[in-house]
């Protein structure tokens, strides 16, 4: 009798198909320790400057857009790459309406800002760098007279991408703050 060859593998691959829920929580558990990890260890500021002709990709912006420029401006950025799951979407579209719901004036006043960047478009790539991304992200971008004071990456939203709810609240809150000058 010839031995199955794939045996092992099918095995294998039985236990993933039945166990995926727990290694998808083991993964994410993962994924977060890595993040909270990173982030501790690095400084929260950065020199990068927006200036307020150019938008975050480079390119020149309408003279009407700048003429609504305030002295105080939140950029919530969500940064991605070519290759995207279901959750990266997700995380994508929360992030613009939990933003969109939340400061709906504060956007048409340009005081508020739901920019989604691909970090692996050339133009972008420095993004990488600046903000310290390993993996997609959601960043809150403090702009005074232009210029970054402060940003936070907001590494909650992996947690709390499967309850709506809990999502944007916690978007919303971190917008507020930054909004509200408050340290978070």
């Amino acid at each position: 009798m010839a031995k199955n060859c794939c045996a092992p593998h099918g095995k294998i691959m039985d236990y993933i198909k039945n166990n995926r829920f727990a290694l998808g929580i083991v993964c994410m558990a993962i994924i977060s320790l890595v993040m909270l990890t990173r982030e501790a260890s690095w400084s929260a500021e950065t020199s990068l400057k927006i200036n307020a002709d150019t938008d975050v990709s480079g390119k020149k912006v309408k003279d009407n857009q700048t003429s609504n420029k305030k002295d105080h401006k939140v950029i919530v950025f969500y940064f991605y790459g070519n290759v995207r799951c279901y959750t990266c979407k997700r995380i994508e579209r929360l992030t613009k309406e939990a933003v969109k719901e939340g400061f709906g004036e504060e956007m048409k006043n340009g005081v508020v800002e739901m920019k989604a960047v691909n970090v692996q478009e050339p133009r972008n790539n420095h993004f990488i760098k600046d903000y310290r991304l390993y993996t997609k992200s959601v960043i809150v971008s403090d702009l005074k007279q232009g210029k970054e004071e402060r940003w936070k990456n907001l590494q909650r939203v992996w947690e709390l991408v499967r309850n709506d709810e809990a999502f944007k609240k916690y978007v919303q809150k971190e917008v507020k703050e930054y909004l509200e000058g408050k340290q978070s």
